[in-house]
């Protein structure tokens, strides 16, 4: 199976008409999970991609050891409209500490804000995108710096 559009939109007509409120879905390296807010309707994803690893040579003895990137991008889960802003207010800036699950901005696809989550604690280093920029599947919209113990 192959995570794409057609699949995702499709998992969330199935939340949508089903009688659970979140479904989780493993393909490959990547998780979604959408859950159905019952108060509001509104469908949330979040996303976690692998993140990056670097290589490092021992000089010594040749051997390669593996080290963790700090930083993790945050990638769109839907084609549509990015939304940073919520009552006029930006959900986060540059500089901002952010938590694990923490709503980082929305994308409107197709009528419906999802929102697009923080996959780890840490801080906002870089954003990408712009309030009402248009955004594809995939796309990175921010970068995170991981925050020690996370």
């Amino acid at each position: 199976m192959d995570l794409n559009l057609d699949v995702l939109q499709e998992l969330v007509k199935m939340v949508k008409q089903a009688q659970i409120s979140e479904l989780t879905v493993r393909v490959g390296d990547w998780r979604v999970t959408i859950r159905k807010n019952p108060q509001s309707g509104a469908i949330t994803t979040t996303s976690a991609p692998p993140r990056p690893e670097r290589s490092v040579v021992n000089g010594e003895k040749g051997t390669e050891k593996r080290e963790e990137s700090p930083y993790v991008p945050v990638l769109s889960n839907w084609v549509g409209i990015v939304r940073r802003q919520r009552n006029s207010k930006p959900l986060v800036q540059v500089g901002d500490t952010v938590r694990r699950g923490q709503t980082l901005c929305l994308v409107d696809a197709l009528g419906v804000q999802n929102e697009v989550r923080a996959p780890a604690n840490g801080r906002v280093v870089e954003i990408f995108v712009e309030e009402g920029q248009a955004v594809e599947f995939g796309q990175p919209l921010m970068l995170l710096e991981i925050a020690g113990g996370d």
